[in-house]
């Protein structure tokens, strides 16, 4: 039927053929089967003209019903199954809970409103564990994965930046040696942090030894530190620009900013993966596309 359609609107085998990518006498053949299930001529084919029978003008109409009637129930399944139900438990680290995830949220319950969201925001560790356990369907953290079972994926890359206390004596030097590094109070975020290990592995790289270490267990509180000239800090700048503290960025001989990356995790046994988490985990991707060189 989408053949014969398709040669009654074109006119022309030749050209109906171009257009279904078909063979010519494929579609000739396709035109004889229906003409052998009707039992009718339905096109006059005479060398000068190109013609429909009465029996054609029929078949072409309820052709074309038909052909309309199967894409609208293609159309309607598809729209069936884009409403997903259920619940997804979603875990995030406290950068990406609290600065990266809701816009994804966002995104997805505009796209699957029946779907029930469920969010738990604590440290990478604790993420990671309770995807692990199935306490958890899904998670979005910083730093490594090392937990049995599990599968994780970079979505989004981050910077980390030193941040410095307006105040602070540091600033005022007009050089800066590598002694001055020494000896500095620093706030860190709690151990099992992607942004704690960030910091362990930026001192012990570049050799710097604190004077002090004051730990914070949020974000919020390590930005709130910096800026009441607790101590210098080594945080993620997604976090940064997010709280208006760019100023406090500092750029400081013998150390590096470095990038890093946020991840999914899920569990590596793809059938315990629901239909509604992997609507979740495109929707991720299509927000944060990495380059596949990562």
């Amino acid at each position: 039927m989408k053949t014969f359609v398709a040669v009654v609107d074109q006119k022309s085998f030749t050209r109906a053929a171009a257009s279904l990518n078909l063979s010519q006498p494929t579609v000739s053949s396709h035109i004889k089967n229906l003409e052998r299930y009707f039992d009718a001529t339905l096109i006059d084919r005479s060398p000068k003209r190109f013609h429909l029978t009465k029996t054609g003008e029929i078949v072409y109409q309820r052709s074309r019903q038909a052909i309309g009637l199967i894409d609208k129930a293609v159309q309607e399944v598809s729209e069936y199954q884009r409403e997903l139900g259920g619940l997804i438990r979603i875990g995030a680290s406290y950068t990406v809970g609290e600065y990266i995830l809701p816009p994804i949220l966002k995104a997805f319950d505009q796209a699957y409103p029946s779907v029930d969201l469920q969010v738990r925001i604590e440290n990478s560790k604790r993420i990671n564990e309770a995807v692990q356990h199935h306490d958890l369907d899904v998670g979005l953290i910083e730093g490594k994965v090392t937990q049995h079972g599990l599968s994780s994926e970079p979505f989004m890359e981050d910077e980390m930046v030193v941040l410095v206390p307006e105040a602070h004596p540091i600033r005022k030097q007009s050089s800066i040696t590598f002694a001055d590094l020494q000896d500095q109070t620093w706030i860190t975020r709690e151990e099992g942090s992607g942004t704690r290990a960030m910091m362990d592995s930026m001192l012990e790289s570049f050799n710097i030894r604190p004077k002090k270490m004051i730990t914070i267990g949020s974000n919020h509180g390590v930005v709130q530190g910096v800026k009441a000239g607790l101590g210098l800090s080594f945080l993620s700048k997604t976090v940064v620009c997010h709280t208006g503290v760019e100023h406090l960025i500092m750029q400081l001989p013998y150390i590096k900013t470095t990038t890093r990356y946020f991840s999914i995790v899920t569990p590596m046994n793809r059938e315990e993966i629901s239909d509604s988490v992997d609507k979740f985990l495109e929707e991720v991707r299509a927000l944060h596309q990495l380059s596949k060189n990562y």
